[in-house]
């Protein structure tokens, strides 16, 4: 049962991030630079963050983080910085970007 406090405003942002990654030849090339975005990006940023997709393929790697706060702008605030983050050279660069907010108690929120 879902029981909302009365000044209660809870935003949870998505961002998902398709890394292309030209230098990684094996699966430990690619594990390597991925942990290295990843940990950036933990700890820069404080968020939840994992590796959710091309978990067999060296030369790509989709992660994704969320953040949840109280104001939207807020939330997409932070995903846009996580973006930011990401687009920071290294040896991964990033090919695609989808980001997804929703407000708790919203239709179609669970």
């Amino acid at each position: 049962m879902y029981l909302p406090a009365p000044d209660e405003a809870l935003w949870v942002g998505v961002v998902r991030l398709v890394l292309h990654l030209p230098q990684a030849r094996t699966l430990k090339d690619r594990r390597s630079v991925v942990q290295s975005v990843v940990r950036r990006i933990e700890a820069r940023h404080k968020v939840c963050i994992a590796e959710v997709g091309h978990l067999e393929n060296p030369g790509a790697a989709v992660v994704a983080a969320t953040v949840v706060g109280n104001d939207q702008r807020l939330v997409r605030a932070r995903l846009d910085a996580i973006r930011t983050e990401a687009e920071k050279g290294g040896d991964a660069w990033l090919a695609e970007v989808t980001t997804w907010t929703q407000k708790m108690g919203e239709v179609g929120a669970q």
